[in-house]
């Protein structure tokens, strides 16, 4: 009787496996855009030195644009909020094709600076972007551009000043 049990255990063992496997990796988040670069044109630091080192920064940043440009990130505003490295990030950011009114999203998420391998320091920003409609203003893109969350990392090399974006749909 005992070997007519281990078929069904190993069934359920399978299955229960199969059903973790499929749950870990998920469906695909989104489609990932191909990096856009762009550069700090302005940032500061606050930082207090306590044992647990304490940051506040600021940064705006520029992204590339030029004919033949699908719409993409023209600037953004962020304001970084960190404890040993690592913190809350909000601002905004100006989205859309060169010569159009841009729509501007509300961005929230984290941030953490961490030193390359070639000891350079760098800070990364996990954003969630929220479109923010203004009553009266000209309307840019389809409701769907519009009202579909961006997921964006945003990575600024904090020596050089050079930034790279990358969007998620």
């Amino acid at each position: 009787m005992p070997h007519a049990l281990t078929p069904i255990r190993v069934t359920r063992t399978f299955l229960v496996g199969l059903s973790l496997l499929a749950v870990a990796c998920g469906s695909p988040a989104g489609v990932e855009s191909p990096p856009l670069g762009g550069r700090r044109v302005q940032g500061t630091d606050l930082v207090g030195h306590g044992a647990v080192p304490y940051r506040v920064g600021a940064y705006k940043l520029t992204f590339a644009d030029g004919p033949g440009v699908d719409a993409r990130a023209r600037r953004a505003a962020l304001l970084v909020d960190m404890a040993a490295g690592e913190g809350q990030a909000r601002g905004f950011v100006e989205w859309g094709k060169p010569g159009q009114v841009p729509m501007t999203y509300v961005a929230g998420g984290w941030a953490r600076q961490r030193a390359t391998a070639s000891g350079e320091l760098t800070t990364v920003f996990d954003l969630a972007l929220n479109y923010v409609e203004v009553r009266g203003a000209p309307r840019a893109g389809t409701d769907a551009e519009r009202f579909t969350p961006l997921a964006v990392r945003v990575v600024v090399n904090e020596a050089s000043g050079d930034v790279t974006l990358t969007s998620r749909r």
